[in-house]
């Protein structure tokens, strides 16, 4: 996820001219032939021992949850943005000192600066984290940390739900005759064009747009309906949620 975020500041880097990105953990080294392929400069900061120095910074945690109590962090930072699933600001607070504190939940579409980020800040400097956010895709402001974790049906895990949802249409496709390549390029033009259909229609308009009686669009929803399709999406997104929401133990 720490490489799709910083593709994604990459291809905004005229927006972050006034910072200066640095990086840092455990073991930065191993991320020096990533970053030499990136557009803009980044800079490894080595850790002293496990402590890491964060005066007046702008710290993203983009760590694993459980990764946040291995390091110490030095120094009180500006403001912290953090990507950690689970971990809520009193958490952060103890282990980071900084004067702003921001959650986010950005997905992985980051990479192309096209994520579906929700943001919660209690801060005053908001506006600065939402711009910063921003270079990766389109932010959604919600009210709680509660609906923060929530994000991780919508936004956060979709992504991977979707992809077995092109898995499956893929194969279909394989399956009646379509070679992987037509099937594939097929699918991912139609995933394409349904985003663009949703910026002005909802869900329930795209179907019926699409559906006609006896039709062939209509004996297939028949099927999805009667496995309790949207039912097991739901107790999928359900069951992200409340994990999510335990990874930080």
């Amino acid at each position: 996820m720490a490489q799709a975020l910083l593709k994604g500041l990459a291809q905004n880097a005229s927006k972050l001219e006034n910072y200066q990105l640095q990086i840092t953990g455990r073991d930065p080294q191993k991320a020096r032939p990533f970053l030499q392929s990136l557009p803009i400069e980044v800079k490894i900061l080595p850790p002293h021992g496990k402590k890491i120095e964060v005066q007046d910074s702008i710290v993203l945690l983009a760590i694993k949850p459980y990764g946040l109590k291995s390091l110490r962090y030095e120094g009180g930072a500006y403001m912290v943005i953090s990507l950690l699933a689970g971990v809520g600001v009193p958490s952060l607070q103890t282990h980071v000192q900084s004067t702003h504190y921001v959650r986010c939940m950005p997905n992985i579409a980051a990479i192309h600066a096209l994520s579906a980020t929700t943001m919660y800040a209690p801060s005053a400097q908001k506006d600065e984290a939402r711009a910063i956010l921003e270079c990766l895709g389109q932010v959604v402001e919600v009210e709680s940390e509660t609906l923060l974790d929530a994000s991780l049906a919508t936004n956060g895990s979709a992504l991977a739900f979707l992809g077995m949802e092109a898995q499956g249409l893929i194969s279909a496709g394989v399956c009646a005759g379509l070679s992987q390549e037509q099937a594939s390029k097929l699918v991912a033009q139609s995933f394409a064009g349904f985003a663009k259909l949703l910026e002005t229609s909802s869900p329930q308009e795209i179907i019926e747009a699409i559906t006609t009686p006896g039709g062939a669009t209509i004996a297939g929803i028949s099927v999805l309906e009667q496995k309790a399709f949207k039912g097991i999406l739901m107790q999928a997104c359900q069951a992200t949620i409340e994990k999510g929401r335990t990874l930080s133990n």
